[in-house]
């Protein structure tokens, strides 16, 4: 059984001159795919593993390549061309996504870029965007662990920091001062859940929290401490940007692993920096 809008592994008919036909059983008959997507040695009764979409005529249509906004998924896309029935996206394949106007939710211009949904419409047999994508947030309460990985989409800015959905299903923030790396609204970045609000909005973070962040940030002050001769000034009382160039941490975590360090004495905590303790002094 075909899925469009999904990857399938479709077994190879016919070789042409411009390209592979392709088992689309009853329902679709041959499917073409053309050889600029293919980069092996294919034959005969090999199946490939191709995206299936339709086009304006309703044909399905195979490629190799994944979109990239898959259906299923948030994402923002470019707008290529717009009319009174709907708007034509860019998702990376040779054939645009169609938004129709009935799913828009402000005026689009040619070249703007949006946040939409993604998904295959059963109704029109077609995959197509939205910007309703309040639609399809996850009402349900979300259960993760604290630190557990999730992929995050960063949609919005907001006066604490960021807005994302986690895991194209839940909304979510990422806090500003928590943010030691570059990121921008667009952006798909992996991260870490730190707390489920009663509200069913998820707490994220870049890092991992706890002693996780710990035993990762050690290994980067006892490094530098070797490279510096075994002092560096920096110490719990530095500024919290230079303590986040320095090791791309916050200063609470930066506090909690000098303390780490400090109790298993291997460094000592001196006015203006820390100082890397010998061998011989850290088994006294």
């Amino acid at each position: 059984m075909l899925n469009i809008g999904e990857m399938n592994s479709l077994k190879v008919l016919r070789i042409a001159g411009a390209g592979y036909y392709l088992d689309g059983g009853d329902a679709e008959g041959e499917i073409f795919l053309p050889k600029t997507d293919v980069h092996t040695d294919v034959a005969v009764g090999d199946e490939i593993k191709v995206f299936l979409y339709r086009n304006a005529k309703r044909n399905a249509v195979a490629t190799t390549h994944e979109p990239s906004v898959m259906p299923g998924q948030f994402g923002f896309l470019s707008a290529d061309s717009v009319s009174t029935y709907g708007a034509l996206l860019d998702w990376g394949l040779s054939t645009p996504v169609f938004m129709p106007s009935r799913e828009w939710k402000t005026r689009i211009r040619v070249g703007g870029t949006y946040l939409v949904y993604v998904y295959y419409d059963k109704e029109t047999e077609q995959v197509i965007a939205t910007m309703h994508t309040e639609r399809y947030i996850d009402q349900s309460k979300p259960e993760y662990a604290m630190n557990q990985e999730v992929s995050v989409l960063i949609t919005d800015t907001h006066p604490l920091g960021y807005k994302v959905f986690v895991d194209d299903a839940f909304k979510g923030m990422i806090y500003a001062n928590e943010v030691f790396e570059y990121i921008e609204v667009g952006m798909r970045v992996k991260g870490y859940v730190k707390y489920v609000r009663p509200d069913g909005k998820i707490d994220v973070a870049l890092q991992k929290q706890g002693l996780s962040v710990v035993n990762s940030i050690d290994d980067l002050i006892i490094a530098d401490l070797q490279r510096s001769g075994g002092f560096i000034p920096v110490s719990d009382k530095s500024d919290p940007d230079e303590i986040a160039d320095r090791f791309g941490c916050s200063k609470k975590a930066f506090k909690k692993c000098i303390g780490v360090l400090y109790k298993h004495r291997r460094i000592a905590i001196e006015d203006d920096g820390i100082r890397l303790l010998s061998t011989k002094d850290e088994n006294k």
